[in-house]
């Protein structure tokens, strides 16, 4: 009788160390994530759209982390990804970390046939460590070549320098162009990524025909169009490049 008594309690009452409890609702692992576009949905230009802010404390549970795997999307180019981060968290008063960010630059970590290359980057920003922080080794960017050929430069005729440089000859030939974003003057940087397709990587020399097919050229964001802020939507003009 005890051994029936003592084998009935085992099997009613297991020991919470062997026994397998529902999880609750909020503990079991999401079958699903959400990922998020920037520019439009959350903020326009630096301004956070209404509800934002309510909307993702909801997303929250209450130690302040994210209910199911959450991800945020941009075509922005001109910054770092754990600066993106800290932007979203003071927007949004929850804790984003840098994996959860993907830039449009971000892809061109699997470009690693070219991180090895000499790329001609453009675009605005700390471009020189975002490239170097993707893997690529050897770049220059449009103002540093601008320096190397001054005569290439003839659009603002205030800075215009007639007199070459002696070291142009020795100048390492470009394997490739990278188009982080929108550069602050559009003119020198489309005229002077022209000369460098043109040319074939070394704008001192003038080829007889243009070359074909002409240098990789890789746009990290392809929109024609933004607006930020304004009320029309803005001309994106790296396109320029983009579309030749």
């Amino acid at each position: 009788t005890r051994n029936h008594v003592t084998q009935t309690a085992t099997k009613s009452y297991p020991s919470p160390a062997t026994k397998s409890y529902p999880l609750p609702a909020t503990k079991r692992q999401a079958q699903f994530g959400l990922l998020f576009d920037i520019d439009g949905v959350i903020v326009r230009g630096r301004k956070i759209l209404p509800h934002a802010v309510e909307t993702f404390q909801k997303l929250i549970d209450t130690n302040g982390k994210f209910r199911v795997p959450t991800v945020f999307v941009t075509n922005a180019g001109n910054t770092m990804r754990h600066k993106k981060a800290q932007q979203l968290t003071d927007w949004l008063g929850v804790e984003i970390t840098e994996q959860q960010v993907v830039m449009s630059h971000s892809p061109l970590r699997m470009f690693r046939q070219f991180h090895e290359k000499h790329c001609l980057i453009s675009g605005q920003g700390p471009i020189v460590d975002i490239a170097k922080g993707l893997g690529f080794t050897k770049v220059t960017t449009v103002d540093q070549l601008r320096n190397c050929f001054p005569t290439l430069d003839a659009v603002d005729h205030k800075r215009r320098n007639h007199v070459p440089c002696a070291f142009e000859r020795y100048f390492p030939r470009i394997g490739a162009v990278v188009l982080f974003g929108e550069p602050v003057r559009w003119e020198t940087s489309l005229q002077l990524i022209l000369d460098v397709l043109m040319s074939n990587g070394l704008p001192c020399e003038s080829l007889p025909t243009a070359p074909y097919p002409h240098l990789p050229l890789l746009a990290c964001n392809m929109d024609l169009q933004w607006m930020a802020e304004a009320c029309m939507p803005r001309l994106c003009d790296r396109l320029c490049v983009c579309h030749l």
